[in-house]
């Protein structure tokens, strides 16, 4: 058993994996899928790295889900992606309800405010997924605590287009801890009292996402030395902001 969710949902997402190394784009119809599963299993990692971070493309991501169980049932309700180049925004942003296919528990209700009445007819997740990946493409991708938003992305991806994101991921938590020096779990609000970012609609994927693309911002022009590249960047994420 994962905190993530049952040993269940785990060989799911085995089987969906090992069905997608082994049909892959086979397996999809539409020419479009095709495509973009081929893109999403060719993005080329190390060079992403190696590019400095002005020219780099970056996608501040978040999702509003059911609950925190990827594996265990829970699914995305609601997605935000925002587009940068370097430390600018350029104004591309895509974002949508999502409609679960399943109840959405009032806990979770209480957080982000949606129903499943709300969300019944939005499109579903099989409809939002190639869009998603068009906008992200080759991008690296920005988030708080972003591998919870992974976790639910890819297993999307491997049950519908048996293909996972491999793109680099900065985690604005982690940047957080690297520039301050503290240890510990801190949420969006945290870090947003310590960089003065003042939140607009919390807990919408938009809201949030705006949020981590302002955190992100200013964390990095702190940490930023001259022709300092996405792979410099990242390793801050492990320890002291010195690169």
């Amino acid at each position: 058993m994962t905190r993530d969710g049952s040993i269940k949902g785990m060989v799911e997402w085995a089987r969906c994996h090992i069905k997608g190394r082994l049909t892959g784009a086979d397996k999809l119809d539409d020419p479009r899928l095709r495509t973009l599963h081929r893109r999403c299993l060719a993005h080329d990692f190390k060079a992403t790295l190696a590019q400095p971070l002005e020219e780099t493309r970056f996608v501040i991501v978040d999702t509003e889900t059911t609950g925190f169980h990827a594996y265990g049932g829970d699914e995305i309700v609601s997605v935000a992606l925002i587009e940068q180049r370097g430390l600018e925004r350029t104004g591309e942003e895509y974002q949508t309800l999502v409609d679960p296919g399943r109840d959405v528990p009032e806990e979770s209700r209480a957080v982000h405010g949606l129903t499943a009445d709300m969300l019944r007819g939005q499109p579903t997740i099989v409809e939002v997924l190639p869009r998603l990946l068009e906008f992200i493409d080759d991008a690296v991708l920005v988030g708080h605590h972003i591998n919870f938003d992974m976790r639910f992305l890819n297993k999307a991806l491997l049950k519908n287009m048996y293909c996972q994101l491999g793109n680099p991921l900065v985690d604005t938590m982690l940047l957080h801890l690297a520039y301050s020096g503290r240890m510990g779990h801190y949420t969006l609000e945290d870090v947003a009292r310590y960089c003065q970012v003042e939140i607009h609609d919390r807990h919408t994927a938009h809201g949030d996402a705006e949020a981590t693309a302002e955190i992100f911002n200013i964390l990095t022009r702190q940490m930023m030395t001259p022709g300092m590249t996405v792979g410099s960047l990242q390793r801050c994420q492990g320890g002291p902001h010195a690169v």
